[in-house]
Parts: C-alpha cells; structure tokens; sequence
C-alpha cells in the first residue's frame, strides 16, 4: 500500500515539475482584446461608452463657469486656450461642441473609436474623442487591481486570480536567470487596448521573479517582446507612470484612430508577418470586430500546409456564430475558399472568462 501511494505521490510531483517547466510554444501570437483587461477592472464597450458620454457632457452656468461633466477635461480647454481673446473662447467652445456631439451620438456607435471612425474628416471630433478616451482609461488604471498603492510597490501576487498570473509564469518558465533577458522572445502580443497592463505587470513580475534584476533592466526585457498596438496606448511606463491621469492631454497623443491605424504600413506589417508565422494564435477578451481583422488579415493565395492551433475565449459569445467567426478566422492566413472543420484547429471556450480559458488551455500552448 505505501509503495502504491509513493507512486502516486511521484507521479504527481513529476506532473507537476513539468507543467513549471513548459514554456510557450514559439512563434505563439496572443490577440488582446478589451475582456483581457476586464479582469484587472478596465472598462469594456457600454460602460466606456458610458464613461465618455458622462465626461462629455460639460454644461457650463451663464457665466461660463464649470458645472457637470468631465472638470479635468474643461480645465485642460481654460489652460490651452487663454479666455483673454475671443478667438480663444470660440476655440473653447468648438471643442465643447465637439463634447457635446460626442455626447449625443457615441451611443448609435459600438464604441468611441468607431464613432471617431465616422468623422474622419472632422479632426476635432478625433481631438476630443483621443482627449476623452485617455482621461478615461488612465483614470481606470489608477482604480484597477493592478494599481501601485500609495507608499508601495505593486505587488503581483494581487493579479493571482486572473488570466496574467498564469501567462507571466509560463513565459519565464524554463529560462535560466543567466538568461533572463530571453523572456518573451517567442512570442508576439498584438494588444487592441489603450492600457499598459499586461506591460506594467510583466515589468513587477520579472523584478520579483529574478533576484536581483532592477527595474530599469526588466523595463528593457518587456520593451523587447514584440507588443504591438494597433491602435496606439497610453505611452511608455516611465514618463506616463501607470494610473498617472495629471498627463491624460500628452497620452492622447499616443492613441491612433481606426483610420490613422490603417495608414501605417509598419503596425499593419508586423501585425500580418506575425499571424503569418504562428504556430499557434491566441485570442483573449476579443470581439472579433471587422475593422480588427481587417489589419490581422495576412491572407496568402495558398493554404498552409500546417495551419496554426487557435484558440479563443468565448465569454460572451453565441456559440451559434462559431462557423462564421471559425471561417473569418481561417481567411486570416489563408486567401483560398477553403475550409474543413476536420483539419481546423479552432477551439473556443464558452462561457469561460480569460483566466478560466488561460487555466483550462495552458497546457495546450507551452511545449
């Protein structure tokens, strides 16, 4: 009997030695979308909608003083533009305008980037919209469960029940500390969000997890994996301290709109080059909206010969639109009007937030 319970014991120890030791697989790419940083509390569709419309809403009393609406962002309007001449004022008031428009009319819009999206031609509305979007998403950071408390470092063991914990651990996994600056190396994260989580909390996470390492040298390994915003962020950690929001006016000039976006040829080059080469595609926390496939779309005139494992969350998707959104998946990296759910390895986990996903599909991408 205690020679079977041994070799049960040395099974599982063994089990779990391997499972510690598995790295993801190379060339993996992770689709970030906004459900991915839901779990650290970041806003998603309605209620960033919801935020922006709230903060849009200015209303001044008769005497041109503040009253409802985002203070922040007035204030900002009164210190760019001097109240002295009319000119100024007439400056001040196209952009409250432009709020109020916003205001009205960013419901009849999925989100703020579509609805900057359909006044292209209007940069004002781009202005207002950039100028809204980072006072929200900073102001989220500072509230988030990934914040740093007051007088303190962020801890990481508070992100221990979600999705990040688990996908921090298996890219540092199996890499010596000699080598640490080869964490990530394999991997490509093409991130939809305008937040800096998954940066902020692999700089904590590779500073506590090699004795010794500084954070100026775990900002650089972090700055070495391929991340790419299609969209722009919020800007880099160390001049925009993450949930910062004192700077919201210089970080939205990092975000780019849909249309700036598609103009680039450099983000749309690595996006497509990474999808291209996956050998596995990761999609967590994403909408799978048209305008994002469009810039993920790397279609070739052939079908590969080995096409890669995918793998998705599900959470509020119908399983009714597995087929559809199976087939946009496969025209990604694949130009032919081909598909065979035989030999497609497209998985998607129902019902499932990202951390779930990450803890029932780990397995799957580590090698």
């Amino acid at each position: 009997m205690l020679q079977v319970v041994q070799s049960q014991l040395l099974c599982y120890v063994s089990d779990k030695i391997q499972v510690s030791d598995q790295m993801f697989k190379d060339n993996s790419v992770f689709v970030v979308g906004a459900g991915a940083s839901h779990e650290f509390g970041l806003p998603i569709g309605w209620d960033l909608t919801q935020t922006i419309k709230a903060n849009c809403d200015i209303v001044l009393n008769q005497w041109g003083e503040y009253q409802s609406g985002s203070r922040a962002v007035f204030n900002h309007y009164v210190r760019m533009f001097s109240t002295q001449s009319e000119d100024n004022v007439d400056k001040i008031k196209s952009r409250l305008r432009a709020s109020w428009q916003i205001r009205d009319g960013i419901e009849s819009a999925d989100s703020i980037d579509e609805y900057i999206f359909r006044y292209t031609s209007d940069p004002l509305i781009a202005e207002v919209g950039k100028l809204n979007i980072a006072h929200a998403i900073s102001s989220a950071e500072s509230k988030s469960l990934l914040k740093v408390k007051e007088g303190s470092v962020f801890d990481v063991r508070d992100a221990t029940n979600t999705w990040i914990w688990g996908f921090a651990k298996a890219l540092m996994n199996g890499i010596r500390a000699d080598d640490v600056s080869e964490v990530g190396n394999n991997i490509t994260i093409i991130c939809f969000n305008y937040d800096r989580c998954i940066e902020h909390y692999l700089e904590h996470a590779l500073a506590q997890g090699f004795h010794g390492l500084t954070a100026t040298e775990a900002k650089s390994i972090v700055e070495s994996i391929n991340i790419i915003h299609p969209y722009g962020w919020l800007g880099d950690l160390q001049r925009f301290p993450y949930g910062d929001t004192r700077q919201f006016p210089a970080m939205a000039d990092n975000i780019i709109t849909w249309s700036e976006s598609v103009r680039d040829p450099e983000i749309i080059s690595k996006m497509r080059l990474a999808i291209e080469g996956a050998s596995q595609i990761v999609f967590m926390g994403f909408g799978f909206a048209a305008q994002n496939m469009d810039l993920l779309d790397c279609r070739r005139d052939y079908v590969p010969a080995t096409p890669p494992a995918v793998y998705s969350t599900g959470y509020s998707l119908p399983r009714e639109t597995q087929g559809v959104l199976t087939s946009k998946i496969v025209s990604l990296y694949s130009a032919a009007d081909w598909y065979d759910p035989d030999t497609q390895k497209v998985h998607f986990q129902y019902g499932a937030t990202c951390k779930e996903f990450f803890d029932i599909h780990r397995l799957n991408l580590v090698i």
